[in-house]
């Protein structure tokens, strides 16, 4: 886990390192001045929801029992790659049996900002999300499993974004994952972005 760990944390730093080394403008004998680099980074937080509720009680009881944390790297600013890695834990009951369960979470975002008013701007994202289970001691099976996420979204001052996202069913029709919206299968989150 530790590995991973720091493999995953050196990977957002070279993209962060990568960024930083396109920001220098050009000095020559005609001064041409280069784009900043449009890459950020930064941790984010959220939970997956059970269930769509507006009873804040629920809400904090699922947040408690269902979390997730990371780190995200955007590449790009209207049309933009989004990559992220996150551990995730979940707790669940089935009758008098509970059952947790961790993951470590790697979406792989392509998102598209379609309206920006300066304070506010709203975003489009869809893309795979590669799932791998861990074990009780945190160390991963061996196993991989991959889903689809579609989803929208709200950056606030252009560094607080917030997402939420639905993970497609697989063997269910358009008309059934309609259906299944605020049941299951939705994934808040709220992050940070820095240069």
């Amino acid at each position: 886990m530790k590995t991973k760990s720091v493999l995953f944390t050196l990977f957002f730093f070279s993209l962060s390192v990568i960024g930083y080394a396109q920001d220098e403008t050009s000095t020559s004998t005609t001064t041409v001045e280069k784009p900043k680099a449009k890459v950020w980074f930064g941790p984010k937080f959220g939970l997956d929801i059970a269930h769509f509720t507006t009873n804040v009680d629920e809400i904090t009881g699922q947040l408690g029992s269902n979390y997730q944390a990371g780190l995200l790297c955007q590449i790009g600013e209207t049309l933009y790659l989004q990559p992220e890695v996150y551990y995730s834990h979940s707790s669940y009951k089935f009758g008098s049996t509970s059952v947790d369960s961790s993951f470590i979470k790697v979406p792989i975002m392509v998102g598209l900002k379609f309206l920006d008013i300066g304070l506010l701007s709203l975003h489009l994202k869809g893309g795979p999300q590669f799932r791998f289970p861990l074990d009780n001691s945190d160390k991963p099976t061996g196993k991989m499993s991959l889903d689809w996420q579609v989803g929208a979204g709200v950056d606030i001052l252009g560094f607080i974004t917030t997402d939420l996202r639905y993970t497609l069913q697989s063997g269910k029709s358009l008309d059934e994952q309609a259906k299944n919206i605020g049941t299951s299968g939705l994934n808040l989150t709220v992050g940070l972005k820095f240069r």
